[in-house]
């Protein structure tokens, strides 16, 4: 572990850590805070360190379901699918039907496919009289059939859990994510549709949706979805690139600059955006706004040789060579001109305009 995310992590960690190099009896700990330790070496790939928190954190809470419940959820994130199962199966008897989907996820990460399903033949008739958990078990076979490219398979879940629960949101977000996974366009389509009107006014649905068509090719589909999420009160950046990039594929590139004039409020240090609409304005061919962006990335990364080459070129379609030359000249004293390609410009351009 590094230094400096060593210094990042709670003091708590660090005397627990200490301890446990050391071979010494830990002080008192909650149950937050060995979640906390476990996260944190877990994210870190020191597994022994993290099996041995958690050894310790069950004997310590051992009836905790919360405690369980985080234990169970960590290991399902960093994919430890043995220590899943064995740690599901301890605690079997509890009738905890979180559990119980933990136990499927890890049956089906290792392979054991036959054995996955005649546990969840099961776990349907041991939950048939209750909805809300019988939706939890389906969901969990479902995305563990989904993670191991299982998708028709996860569909037929879904599709007999739809007929049981009905058209929860989530067996719908569910089936449209393996719909794109094979690429069904017509029923991403179609569930996208039923998940809007179960949510008309939610700007986290919205989003959700924009990102669904965005992959599915639905550009102008997209762009509304985005744009309301927005309207909505959506302020995710990666959202606000994806309506930028969505725009730019229509050639809509006034749209574009709207958006990237957005994006820049809130990012002003995007060198990368910049450029981007530097690009835009170039292809509508307003190059005193191009000039404007590029200035811009010029003034974050001024070391970056082919800004000059941009900037050059746009105050040449603005019939300033002079300028252009002097812009040359001043990357090659910012940035050394390590390829020669400032200096060769120069020279074009004095051939062109030799006055």
């Amino acid at each position: 572990m590094s230094n400096e995310n060593n210094e990042l992590y709670p003091d708590y960690y660090k005397e627990w850590d200490d301890a446990l190099n050391k071979g010494l009896n830990p002080n008192y700990y909650d149950a937050d805070e060995l979640c906390e330790i476990i996260d944190i070496y877990l994210s870190e790939d020191e597994i022994r360190k993290g099996k041995i928190t958690i050894d310790y954190t069950l004997k310590l809470y051992p009836d905790n379901e919360e405690v369980i419940y985080e234990i169970l959820l960590l290991l399902n994130d960093y994919e430890l699918w043995n220590d899943l199962l064995v740690l599901a199966e301890k605690y079997k008897d509890l009738s905890l039907v979180w559990a119980d989907g933990h136990k499927l996820t890890a049956l089906l990460h290792l392979g054991m496919e036959e054995d996955a399903f005649h546990f969840f033949r099961k776990l349907k008739s041991k939950y048939a009289e209750n909805n809300e958990d019988l939706s939890i078990i389906y969901q969990a076979m479902a995305e563990a059939l989904y993670d191991v490219d299982l998708f028709e398979a996860s569909i037929d879940v879904i599709s007999e859990a739809i007929s049981l629960v009905g058209e929860e949101v989530d067996l719908l977000w569910l089936i449209l994510q393996n719909y794109q996974a094979i690429n069904d366009k017509e029923g991403v389509l179609t569930i996208a549709e039923k998940i809007q009107k179960k949510n008309p006014l939610n700007a986290e649905t919205w989003s959700r949706l924009g990102n669904a068509y965005k992959e599915i090719d639905e550009t102008e589909k997209s762009i509304e979805a985005f744009e309301f999420a927005q309207s909505l009160g959506n302020n995710d950046s990666n959202d606000l690139m994806s309506l930028i990039y969505a725009y730019e594929k229509n050639d809509n590139y006034n749209k574009a600059l709207e958006k990237i004039e957005e994006y820049l409020v809130m990012h002003p240090e995007s060198y990368v955006v910049n450029l981007m609409g530097a690009n835009d304005c170039a292809q509508i061919q307003n190059w005193e706004r191009a000039l404007t962006y590029i200035n811009r990335a010029i003034f974050l990364i001024p070391e970056m040789e082919n800004l000059y080459m941009y900037q050059s070129d746009f105050l040449l379609k603005l019939g300033e060579y002079k300028k252009a030359i002097a812009a040359l000249e001043e990357g090659i004293k910012r940035t050394k001109d390590s390829l020669g390609l400032l200096s060769k410009q120069i020279e074009l351009i004095r051939k062109q305009y030799p006055d």
